[in-house]
Parts: C-alpha cells; sequence; structure tokens
C-alpha cells in the first residue's frame, strides 16, 4: 500500500510540474523594446505660442517715396522722392505666418509736380521664407526675409479722394537683441489712376514706391514650442493595457490551477495520514509553509541596502563606520530600522560626512532657468540665512528633464539653472566661496515628470 501511495504522490507532483511548464509556456511575452521609456519626437511643421501674450511685434521706420502716377506728368524719378513715415503693429501666429496693420504717409509728389500730404492705412498677410531654412527652434533666428501683401485705403488730403489700394512688397530684419530688430522695408502701393487728380476712375494706374529703414520690438512671449508627436505613447499604451489583460487572464488561470492543486494535496496529506507517513514526509500542506526544514529568509540584504540609502556616507566598510550602525536592528514606531544614534548622527553632519537636514529642491519652468513660482525665492533667503549664520557651505546640484531636449541642451540647461541659484545666494549675501555648484544633465529620477527640472541645494558644516 505505501509502495502505492507513494507511486500516486510521484504522480501527482509530476503532473503539477508539467501544468507549470506548460503555463510558463503559454505565458504572453512583451518584446522588450515596447517596455523601454520613449524619446520624445516632435510633429513636423508643427509649433505652438500662447495665442495672446506672444510674438508680437511694433515697427517704426523712416525713409522715402516717389510718386508714379498715370498719365507720368512731369519730372523724373528722383524729382518726385519725398519723405515718409512707416509705422505699424502685427503679431506672429506661426513660425511662418503672420499679419500687421500699417500705416504709411507725410508727403508726396503728384504728376503735376505739387506736394501734397497723404495717408496710406492697410492691413498686410505676412509670410517669413527664412524658417524654411532653419531647423533648429531652440534658438531665435538672425536673419528673416518676409514678403507681405495686403490692401486698405490710401487718401489724398488736397483732392480728398480715398480709394481703395493694393500694398506689397518685402521686408528684412536682422535680430540685434531678443526682442529688437533693425528692419528694412521696399514696397509698392497701387491704386486707382485719379488718386491724384487726372486720370480714369476704377482703373489701377497710379503708384507710390516707398523704401524705409527703422526697429521692430518684439513684446510678450518670444518663441515657439514644438509639439510632441503622440503616436509612439499611443501604441506603446496600447501594446501594455493588452500585456496587462494576458496577464490577468494567466493569473486567473493559474489561481484556478492552484486551487486544484490544493484540493489535490489535502487529499494526499488524509492517505499519508492514514497510512502513517505524515511524519515521515512532512509536507505541510494546508499551511503552505513547505518543509519545515527550509530556511527561513531573514531579509539581512534589503535591510543593509536601506541602511545605505539612509547614511549615504557610508559606503560598505563596517570598521570605518561602525557609530553608524551602533543602533542597528532597532525599530521605529513606522518599523523603520535605525541606523544611527541622534549623537552619531550630529557628528556626522559636523564632519562634514553627510549634509544638514533634508535637501531643498527649487523647481523650473520647461527648458528655461526661470522658477515655476516666484514664492521659491523665500526659501533661498532663508537657506542664505542659516549659511550666514552657521558658517555653512552649500553645494548646489542642477538637473533637467531627459524626456524632453537633446543630451547637450540638457547639459547646459542644468548648468544654468544651478549657476542660477547660486547668483541668487550671493544676491542675498553668501559669499562665492561657500557655494560649490555641480549639474547633472538630464534626469528621469522623479515623478510626476515635472519634478526632473530642479536644482537641488545642499547644506554642509565641512563641504570635503
Amino acid at each position: 500500500m505505501k509502495k502505492v501511495v507513494l507511486f500516486t504522490v510521484g504522480l501527482l507532483l509530476a503532473g503539477q510540474a508539467v501544468a507549470q511548464s506548460a503555463a510558463e509556456e503559454q505565458e504572453y511575452v512583451v518584446q522588450e523594446k515596447d517596455l523601454e521609456p520613449i524619446n520624445p519626437t516632435f510633429l513636423e511643421n508643427v509649433y505652438v505660442s500662447d495665442v495672446w501674450a506672444a510674438n508680437w511685434f511694433v515697427s517704426v521706420k523712416g525713409g522715402m517715396s516717389a510718386f508714379i502716377g498715370t498719365p507720368v506728368g512731369h519730372g523724373d524719378f528722383f524729382d518726385r522722392k519725398k519723405p515718409m513715415l512707416n509705422a505699424s503693429v502685427g503679431k506672429w501666429f506661426t513660425p511662418y505666418v503672420g499679419g500687421r496693420l500699417s500705416f504709411q504717409g507725410l508727403q508726396l509728389k503728384d504728376s503735376e509736380m505739387r506736394t501734397v500730404n497723404y495717408q496710406n492705412l492697410h492691413a498686410d498677410f505676412l509670410y517669413n521664407i527664412a524658417t524654411h531654412f532653419k531647423h533648429n527652434y531652440d534658438e531665435l533666428p538672425k536673419w528673416d526675409l518676409i514678403p507681405y501683401v495686403g490692401c486698405g485705403i490710401i487718401r489724398n488730403t488736397t483732392t480728398h479722394n480715398k480709394p481703395f489700394a493694393i500694398s506689397y512688397g518685402v521686408m528684412a530684419r536682422y535680430r540685434l537683441a531678443r526682442r529688437l530688430h533693425v528692419a528694412g522695408e521696399l514696397g509698392m502701393t497701387t491704386t486707382f489712376q485719379d488718386f491724384d487728380g487726372p486720370g480714369k476712375p476704377n482703373k489701377f494706374g497710379d503708384h507710390l514706391l516707398q523704401a524705409s529703414v527703422g526697429l521692430d520690438i518684439t513684446i510678450g512671449n518670444v518663441g515657439w514650442k514644438r509639439v510632441i508627436d503622440p503616436k509612439p505613447y499611443v501604441y506603446q499604451n496600447d501594446v501594455l493595457i493588452e500585456y496587462l489583460g494576458k496577464i490577468r487572464e494567466e493569473n486567473a488561470r493559474l489561481d484556478k490551477m492552484h486551487k486544484k492543486d490544493a484540493m489535490a494535496l489535502l487529499e494526499m496529506r488524509k492517505i499519508l495520514e492514514i497510512e502513517g507517513l505524515l511524519d515521515k514526509y512532512d509536507l505541510a500542506m494546508t499551511t503552505g509553509e513547505g518543509i519545515k526544514s527550509k530556511p527561513k529568509n531573514n531579509y539581512s540584504g534589503i535591510n543593509s541596502l536601506r541602511a545605505r540609502l539612509r547614511n549615504k556616507a557610508w559606503n560598505g566598510d563596517v570598521d570605518e563606520y561602525k557609530p553608524i550602525l551602533s543602533e542597528k536592528g532597532k525599530k521605529t514606531e513606522n518599523n523603520d530600522t535605525i541606523t544611527a544614534s541622534p549623537e552619531e548622527y550630529f557628528q556626522l553632519m559636523k564632519d562634514g560626512k553627510i549634509y544638514v537636514g533634508a535637501p531643498i529642491f527649487f523647481f523650473f519652468e520647461l527648458a528655461t532657468d526661470q522658477l515655476t513660482e516666484k514664492a521659491q525665492i523665500i526659501n533661498i533667503k532663508e537657506i542664505a540665512s542659516a549659511i550666514k549664520k552657521y558658517g555653512l557651505q552649500a553645494r548646489i546640484v542642477g538637473a533637467a528633464d531627459s524626456q524632453t531636449g537633446s543630451a547637450y541642451q540638457n547639459e547646459k540647461l542644468s548648468e544654468r539653472r544651478a549657476a542660477y541659484i547660486s547668483k541668487l545666494l550671493q544676491e542675498n549675501g553668501v559669499e562665492k566661496e561657500k557655494i560649490t555648484t555641480q549639474h547633472r544633465g538630464g534626469i528621469s529620477t522623479y515623478e510626476p515628470q515635472t519634478g526632473n527640472r530642479n536644482t537641488c541645494v545642499m547644506l554642509y558644516f565641512n563641504n570635503n
């Protein structure tokens, strides 16, 4: 009978192993690349800015105008030139397309060589063809070449004619500073022949040639933001949802199988108990604890890791940092292992082995060294006060979000952020010699993602 029982147990265990192997073969496998972090890609030629508060400009220019009418009248081109004023206000809606409302006026010489006053008000459509040759929108362009066309009304103050007019031409700009351009414009206004008196009404023929140079000033926010392509994220999300569904199905199937195995093991326990073999095999089938001789995990590895995370100065050398381990094994109310007494903790801070208290984080807007909230400046004043009062040293570490921007851009951005916090501390009375700056480039350490756009300030008694 004992041989029959043992043979039955062997068949059960073999069947369980075969079922487990089959379950592993049926497990849904997701490709490794589908689980990797996605580097952002951007939509082609799609850029955004604040609709109402970005990329407005005001332009003021001075120059010369020359009237060429029908009939031509007396005098050559140079006899007709007169001074003019060109003022406009406009907005760029995309890096390519913009619009403006423009005023031109002062004086002109008509076909009879009389000097008259005029005013020309027109709305123009602008198109920046230089944008087609630009590939990096993280930097503002130096040159712009902008053809334009528009329409409006031109008024002759002598004849009191106010005919419809078409304006067209080309404008070139060179960037002197972030918000300042020097601009030149060459344009033409065409209207009806009777604008200056003689000529046919309702038939185009009078022209006003204009050339001017001046300054463009940008107001509001400057520049553009590229739009991230959502397709890779949508694809990865679909893959992971499908993967999660397969895992749930597999877990449900295994749970059902394990319940059947548990019932079978319970029956086998009864059989072994009847045959008097339970103590010999000692399988503890109903408790799920396994064989009694199986060693119990004391989690020493994870406890060691947690101790090192709490004491960043500890490099694992027990002999060198014995004070840190003097309280090892004691538990707090939250069941955390105590790794150092208060006296030892303060001694480590005094020796410059660890920083004082907790690090202070400052958070920044995307791709800038501007704080998300000006209220963070309060922390700067408090840090500066502590440094001066207790003779502390400050270590400043800048970082950027690795999910946006190139590695080179993030390296420079994290360096600028650290330098900005250093400057604020110096403006609040901290000596430059008491500050050390570092930068980490792009990181993906924190959630949410915006938390990676930070600069961390750590204070030390002795910044070795």
